[in-house]
């Protein structure tokens, strides 16, 4: 006696049974990990950890890596979006993704596609020779540093401010802006010396004006004698009218909270000539993934 297929398309003769019988070879998290911020600056319910306050990672899809090879989609921040759908349901809102978070779940994505050793390569500056480097998931998550959900910077006596890092959303609005800035500049180069100087002089007001937008966005609050100021427009307001010694504090203080999380340089040797120095690993998607893959 034959036993009775199943049938996708609709038909199938035996419509109580609605089980898929492949789902037991669907993917499953390869790697869990925890986060330098544990998700403190997430809108509420916009995240789900485990009992163990982590993450669970599950390995990319066939259709996530294809996305990833689309300039449109990286530049424009759609394909980081659906890759951390698909690999981290458990993150409900992406674009609110920390930067340093950013890292270690890129990081934690391709272990879990790919496996734990994470191979970069770096030139010796002294002799040119390529050397490959063989780092453990477990040993670059082991040197995270993490993030206090309270940054406060004393700008005097009587204010704070508090920070948090740059998200996503920020990442991928000031590298639009970058790159489009920069497509003028180089489309000015046939152009008269006078016309191609003012253009630079544009897109680096363009630059500077957005990189103080996205410092103001970032600033949670501001603790004033008066009370608590948290109103992202007075916030704004502020921060274009102080002195510029307050916003380079500021900013100082964002570029070092956006720089913990997974330490990114490693110490190399040269295999060739015994040279040291220092290398970094590159989390841009488009290379990330496209060297392991």
């Amino acid at each position: 006696m034959s036993s009775q297929p199943f049938r996708g398309d609709g038909l199938d003769p035996s419509p109580a049974i609605t089980t898929n019988p492949l789902a037991k070879y669907f993917r499953v998290p390869g790697v869990h990990v925890h986060l330098p911020t544990n998700g403190v600056f997430m809108p509420p319910g916009s995240i789900e950890f485990t009992l163990n306050g982590d993450l669970p990672i599950y390995p990319m899809r066939a259709a996530d890596e294809l996305l990833l090879k689309s300039p449109d989609a990286l530049m424009s921040g759609y394909a980081l979006e659906k890759l951390i759908e698909s690999c981290v349901p458990s993150i409900k809102a992406p674009r609110f993704v920390s930067s340093p978070d950013l890292d270690v779940i890129l990081l934690a994505i391709r272990a879990a596609t790919y496996g734990d050793i994470i191979e970069t390569s770096s030139i010796c500056p002294s002799c040119g020779t390529e050397n490959h480097v063989r780092s453990g998931l477990p040993h670059l998550i082991g040197n995270m540093t993490s993030i206090e959900p309270e940054n406060p910077v004393r700008l005097s006596d009587e204010v704070v401010a508090y920070l948090r890092p740059y998200n996503l959303a920020n990442a991928t609005q000031l590298g639009i802006t970058s790159f489009e800035e920069m497509r003028k500049v180089q489309a000015a180069e046939n152009v008269g010396s006078d016309t191609r100087r003012k253009q630079i002089n544009e897109s680096m007001e363009q630059i500077s004006q957005l990189t103080i937008s996205m410092l103001a966005d970032c600033i949670l609050k501001i603790v004033i004698p008066e009370g608590i100021v948290s109103d992202p427009r007075m916030i704004r307001e502020f921060i274009n009218n102080v002195s510029k010694e307050w916003t380079d504090r500021l900013q100082v203080k964002l570029e070092e909270i956006n720089a913990r999380g997974i330490r990114k340089t490693f110490d190399v040797l040269c295999e060739k000539c015994g040279h040291e120095w220092q290398s970094q690993i590159e989390f841009d998607p488009a290379s990330f993934f496209a060297a392991a893959s």
